[in-house]
């Protein structure tokens, strides 16, 4: 079986030789669905950035993995002369590519490097912290923020006053005790104390910020990819169908890479546990039992927190806007469109027309328990 896999992986070498990194320019050129300056574009031109690009250049180890991983799509990225000499991480993938590089307005690899390098050393994601250093930084474009509040200025590129932001961050120092709490709570706040809605300008769903995929060129991430995910704006989330979406579930319950995706991966999972499972059973039955109590701990919510699905699944503001540049310009994500394939992923899946799991699908996937947890937020 590990032969048979390796030898399908192999055939499509794009993934093993450039990791995910391969989409930094791909994404952003060609489907533009790129974040660009917080998402206020989604195209760039920017031909350094991908795979192709860092693989001569930066890579210095460029298979590396978890033991007996037959892809190693890893690499070990290295800025070898100039100022950001030194540097060192892993890859860097695509989303910190996206997030870390035309998300801040930066477009010189040396400087995204260094900056994921730092990211990792201070130990938060590159995903939420570049969203939330974008976040930042057009508030400040707008005079919203200023250098009274930050303490120094903050533009588009500027490597040093996103590091010094960063550091704030982690340490809660001035802003950055704010900026800690995440991009959503962080709008909340500044709105409240600027007497200004910044929360336009928040690019996250539910709370959680957004993968580096868009959703306005209708080439990438579909309208109700993050809206209606139980992981909210997770960048695993690729809420496609009520069907096939629970195979993603399943890489994440059986700890296996979702990108060694295989026809085969029923017969790795009888030779590691014995027990016969169909790709049918796993679709119909488990991953939704997973999707469904996934869906209930999202809409019970917390101490401060209450979404309500017929006003919360939705897309960040943004994400309606027209794209303002590149092949795709003008284009925007439709909002009928998006509601009536919300309803319909709500029929499919077993909610009810406000979100909420129905009581008769839950049973009849064994979660009575579940069901009667979630009969105080019916109610509400």
């Amino acid at each position: 079986l590990l032969r048979e896999v390796e030898r399908q992986l192999l055939e499509r070498d794009r993934l093993r030789r450039w990791g995910t990194g391969y989409g930094g320019y791909e994404v952003g050129a060609r489907q533009s669905s790129e974040p660009v300056r917080n998402w206020q574009e989604e195209w760039h031109d920017e031909k350094r950035f991908g795979g192709p690009k860092f693989d001569f250049r930066y890579w210095v180890k460029r298979y590396w993995s978890d033991f007996n991983c037959p892809v190693a799509c890893m690499k070990i990225a290295v800025v070898k002369t100039g100022p950001y000499e030194g540097a060192i991480t892993d890859d860097p993938d695509y989303e910190m590519q996206a997030y870390l590089g035309p998300n801040l307005g930066i477009f010189d690899p040396d400087k995204c490097i260094y900056l994921s390098a730092l990211i990792d050393y201070l130990g938060f994601s590159g995903i939420n912290g570049g969203n939330t250093l974008a976040f930042a930084a057009e508030l400040y474009q707008r005079g919203i923020l200023t250098k009274e509040d930050l303490g120094f200025e903050l533009n588009w590129g500027d490597v040093e006053a996103f590091e010094k932001l960063a550091r704030m961050i982690v340490k809660r120092e001035g802003i950055g005790n704010i900026l800690a709490e995440g991009t959503y709570r962080a709008a909340l706040k500044i709105s409240e104390i600027k007497g200004v809605d910044v929360t336009k300008y928040a690019v996250h769903v539910k709370g959680v910020e957004v993968g580096a995929h868009g959703t306005r060129s209708g080439l990438d991430f579909n309208p109700i990819s993050y809206a209606c995910s139980p992981q909210c704006g997770d960048h695993t989330s690729g809420v496609y169908d009520a069907y096939n979406d629970t195979r993603i579930v399943f890489f994440d319950s059986a700890v296996v890479c979702a990108m060694c995706g295989s026809p085969l991966i029923w017969d790795f999972y009888k030779a590691v546990t014995g027990w016969d499972l169909t790709d049918d059973e796993w679709c119909r039955v488990l991953g939704r039992r997973i999707m469904h109590i996934q869906r209930a701990v999202l809409l019970l919510g917390g101490p401060d927190v209450f979404w309500r699905p017929e006003i919360h699944d939705d897309n960040p503001p943004r994400f309606y806007e027209p794209l303002p540049s590149g092949p795709y310009k003008g284009k925007t994500t439709d909002r009928k469109v998006f509601e009536d394939m919300r309803k319909q992923y709500y029929e499919a899946i077993g909610w009810d027309e406000r979100g909420i799991p129905k009581s008769s699908v839950l049973r009849e996937l064994g979660l009575e328990d579940v069901d009667k947890a979630l009969d105080k937020v019916r109610k509400q």
